[in-house]
C-alpha cells in the first residue's frame, strides 16, 4: 500500500489514541485497589477547595505521595487505596514545599487559613505566596480540603518509626543470678553480665561528647550544635519505645549532625548503648553499686605521679571541665547536672566514708580504678576511654587533696603566674557586628557586662562557696579546707579587671577555686565579676552597714500578677506535701547569712564591710509575694533568684516555714 500523507496522519492519530487509552483510560479502568483509611469521600466544601487547589498550582511545590525512601518521613508509606476518590489523581511535582500526604489535623483549621493568607506569620522563612486575593469562602474551602487529607489524626506524638524499624524490640536478655548467702560484692558481675558495661563503653567513647555524661544533652561540645542534642531524661525519650530508639540511633536525625551510628556499629552494639542509655538515663532505679575492691592491675595501684602543685592543677582543669557538672566543684555531690542521676554523685567531704589525712579509708587505687573503670549500675563514666593514666592519676591526687582532703597539700614554690593577656583584658564594651567583623579585639565577647545575668552566674556557681554577700560564708565553705575568699578584703576588692578576669578564669592554685575558663564561657565570666563589682565591692564604699527596706513594704504591699493566685491549698490538693523542717533547713543554707534567724534581719554589729542587709521580713507578707521573691529574686539588688538551685517543693517548704501555715 501506497503510504500517503493521510496515511500517516491517520496512522499517527490511531497511535497516538492507543496510547493514551493504554495509559490514561484502560488503568482507570482496572485500577480497584482497596480503599484505605486515608481516603474518604469529599464534601462539597471540600471539592471546592481540591479544585482551588489545583487550579492555582498548589501542586507545583507540595506532594502528596509518601515513597518508601523518603527521608522525611512524613507519613506511612502511600497505597493506591488512598486516592480512590480522587479524579483525576494528581500527585504533584516536586517537594519544594512539605508533603500533604498526611496534613489533615496536624495544624488547626483556623492555622491552614490564616497560614494561606499570609505564610510568613507562622513560618517565616517561607517562599509560599500569599493568598489572601481569595474570597474568605474560598479561604474556608481550600482550608477544609487539607484539614481532611491522609489518616486525620493530630500529631501530638513522637515521629513514628517507618517501615524498616517499625515494632523492633530490644534483643539484649537480662541474665538472672541467685543471691550470694555471704554477702559477697555482685555489682560488677551483674552490671557485666546485662551487658551494661559494654552499652556505656560505646556511649563514654561516642556518645557523651555531645550528650553529656548524665544524658541531659549538655556534653562538653553540645554548644557547637544548632540542635542542642538530645537530653534523654525528658519525654519523649522516657517512655520512647525500643523501635523509635533503634532507628534513630542507626539512622542518626535528619536535620542535625547526630549520625547514623549503622555505619560504624553492629546491630548488637547500638543495642547495647541503647539499653545503657535506658537504664541510666532515660528511666533510672536507685541500685548500690556494690562493687567491691579493686581487682587486677588497679589491685595496690599507687600513684607515680609527684605531688606538687602541677600535678594538682591539672587535675583541677579536668575535674572543672569533666567531673564539676555531676560532682559539684566543692565535690559534696550536688553539680549542676545531677538531677535523676542514680545513684547520686557522692559527698567527698564524707570523713566517715573516705577517712581523713592521718586515716585514709580509701586507696590511691580506690580513686584510680573508680575513674578508670566507672561504677556499675551508676552512670559514672569510664574514663580511661577518654584520659591517659597520667590524666587520671592528676584527679586521684586533686580530688585527694582538695576535695577528700586525705592527702597534705603539696608545697607553693613561688607565687602564682598568670599569663599577661589575662592581666591585660578589661571589661568588655557593646560591640555591633561591623566592630566584631573586624576581628582584633582581644576576646570574644560581644556585650558589655550585665550585672543582673551576672547575679544569675554568681548564684548558680559562685555562692555555694562565696556566700550570696560574697564574704566566703556559702554553704559549701564548710567542706573546704582553704576557705573562699571573701570580696570585700581590701587585697581582694583592689584587684584590676585583668586581675579578676585572670583568677575566675584560671582560678587559685592549690585550692579548690575553679578553673572557670574551662567550663563557663567569657561573657559569663565578665558578667559574673560585674555583679561582684557592682553590688558586694562597690555597694557601699563608706563602709557604712546600709539596713534596705522591705520591697513589699515600698511598693504598698503590691504582689506580681505572675504569684498573686498562687495557692498551698492547690499544691497540697494535687498531692504534695509541705515539710517546715526541710523549709528550716533550706533557709538555713541559702538565706539566713543575710536574712538573720527565720527573717529577723542582722544588727548593725554583725553586718560586715558595709554591705547592704535586707531589713526584718514585714509580718504580713503573703505567701504569694514571699514565694515572688524567693523564685524571682530582687533586681538591682543582692537578692538572687532561687530558680537554679530549688526546686517548687523546696520553695513551698520555705514559704510555709517563714510565713505559717495559711492558704491564701
Amino acid at each position: 500500500m501506497k503510504m500517503s500523507f493521510a496515511i500517516i496522519v491517520g496512522g499517527a492519530l490511531f497511535i497516538f489514541f492507543a496510547v493514551v487509552m493504554v495509559v490514561v483510560f484502560i488503568p482507570g479502568w482496572v485500577w480497584t485497589p482497596p480503599q484505605t483509611i486515608a481516603a474518604h469521600v469529599y464534601t462539597d466544601q471540600e471539592l471546592v477547595g481540591r479544585k482551588l487547589y489545583f487550579t492555582n498550582g498548589c501542586d507545583y511545590c507540595h506532594t502528596q505521595y509518601v515513597r518508601y525512601y523518603d527521608a522525611d518521613n512524613t507519613g506511612p508509606i502511600s497505597q493506591g487505596g488512598n486516592y480512590v476518590f480522587d479524579s483525576p489523581v494528581v500527585l504533584g511535582s516536586e517537594r519544594t514545599g512539605p508533603d500533604l500526604s498526611y496534613i489533615g489535623r496536624k495544624r488547626d483549621l483556623a492555622w491552614e487559613i490564616n497560614h494561606l493568607k499570609n505564610p510568613r506569620v507562622y513560618s517565616p522563612m517561607s517562599i509560599m505566596p500569599n493568598w489572601y486575593f481569595l474570597s474568605d469562602s474560598d479561604l474556608a474551602a481550600l482550608g477544609a480540603y487539607l484539614f481532611a487529607l491522609g489518616n486525620r489524626v493530630a500529631g501530638e506524638y513522637m515521629i513514628t518509626a517507618p517501615v524498616d524499624y517499625s515494632h523492633l524490640t530490644n534483643p539484649m536478655t537480662i541474665p538472672e543470678v541467685t543471691p550470694d548467702p555471704t554477702g559477697a560484692p555482685q555489682g560488677w558481675a551483674a552490671w557485666t553480665a546485662a551487658g551494661l558495661q559494654d552499652g556505656k563503653t560505646i556511649y563514654i567513647d561516642r556518645c557523651q561528647v555531645c550528650h553529656g555524661c548524665s544524658g541531659n544533652g549538655l556534653g562538653v561540645y553540645a554548644s557547637t550544635k544548632v540542635v542542642t542534642p538530645a537530653d534523654f531524661k525528658v519525654e519523649p525519650f522516657r517512655y520512647m519505645p525500643d523501635d523509635q530508639w533503634f532507628w534513630h540511633v542507626s539512622e542518626g536525625i535528619q536535620g542535625s549532625v547526630m549520625p547514623p551510628w549503622r555505619e560504624s556499629l553492629t546491630v548488637t552494639e547500638r543495642w547495647q548503648v541503647i539499653n545503657y542509655i535506658q537504664q541510666e538515663f532515660a528511666q533510672p532505679v536507685e541500685r548500690d553499686p556494690d562493687e567491691g575492691n579493686p581487682t587486677g592491675q588497679y589491685a595496690g595501684a599507687t600513684n607515680p605521679l609527684p605531688p606538687t602543685v602541677e600535678t594538682e592543677e591539672t587535675g583541677k582543669t579536668i575535674f572543672i571541665r569533666e567531673c564539676m557538672v555531676c560532682h559539684g566543684d566543692a565535690g559534696v555531690g550536688e553539680g549542676i547536672y545531677n538531677q535523676f542521676i542514680r545513684p547520686q554523685p557522692p559527698n567527698f567531704s564524707d570523713h566517715t566514708h573516705y577517712g581523713t589525712i592521718a586515716n585514709p579509708l580509701f586507696t590511691d587505687a580506690d580513686y584510680y580504678w573508680r575513674i578508670s573503670e566507672g561504677l556499675p549500675w551508676a552512670a559514672m563514666p569510664i574514663w580511661k576511654v577518654k584520659y591517659s593514666d597520667n590524666d587520671r592519676w592528676t584527679l586521684v591526687y586533686y580530688i585527694r587533696v582538695n576535695l577528700t582532703q586525705t592527702l597534705p597539700r603539696p608545697d607553693v614554690v613561688g607565687a602564682q603566674e598568670y599569663p599577661p593577656i589575662y592581666l591585660a583584658q578589661t571589661a568588655p564594651v557593646n560591640m555591633t557586628a561591623n566592630d566584631a567583623d573586624v576581628g582584633d579585639a582581644s576576646q570574644l565577647v560581644y556585650s558589655a557586662p550585665d550585672p543582673e545575668l551576672g547575679k544569675v552566674i554568681f548564684t548558680t556557681f559562685c555562692a555555694e562557696c562565696h556566700g550570696s554577700d560574697g564574704l566566703g560564708n556559702g554553704w559549701n565553705a564548710q567542706f573546704l579546707d582553704i576557705k573562699p575568699a571573701n570580696f570585700t578584703n581590701p587585697d581582694v576588692a583592689g584587684l584590676g579587671e585583668g586581675d579578676w578576669y585572670a583568677r575566675v578564669s584560671l582560678g587559685l592554685q592549690n585550692s579548690a577555686m575553679p578553673t572557670w575558663g574551662e567550663w563557663l564561657p567569657e561573657q559569663n565570666r565578665w558578667d559574673a565579676i560585674s555583679f561582684i563589682q557592682k553590688f558586694i565591692i562597690t555597694a557601699n564604699p563608706t563602709g557604712t552597714a546600709t539596713f534596705v527596706p522591705s520591697v513589699y513594704t515600698q511598693n504598698g504591699g503590691k504582689v506580681q500578677t505572675l504569684y498573686i493566685t498562687l495557692s498551698q491549698a492547690d499544691w497540697t490538693a494535687e498531692g504534695n506535701t509541705i515539710d517546715t523542717t526541710n523549709g528550716a533547713n533550706v533557709y538555713t543554707q541559702y538565706c539566713a547569712a543575710c536574712h538573720g534567724d527565720k527573717g529577723a534581719g542582722l544588727t548593725a554589729a554583725t553586718t560586715l564591710a558595709g554591705l547592704a542587709y535586707p531589713s526584718p521580713f514585714p509580718a504580713n507578707m503573703p505567701q504569694s509575694y514571699v514565694y515572688q521573691q524567693i523564685w524571682s529574686g530582687i533586681p538591682n539588688s543582692l537578692m538572687p533568684s532561687f530558680k537554679p538551685l530549688l526546686q517548687p517543693s523546696d520553695v513551698w517548704d520555705l514559704v510555709v516555714y517563714l510565713v505559717g501555715n495559711n492558704t491564701q
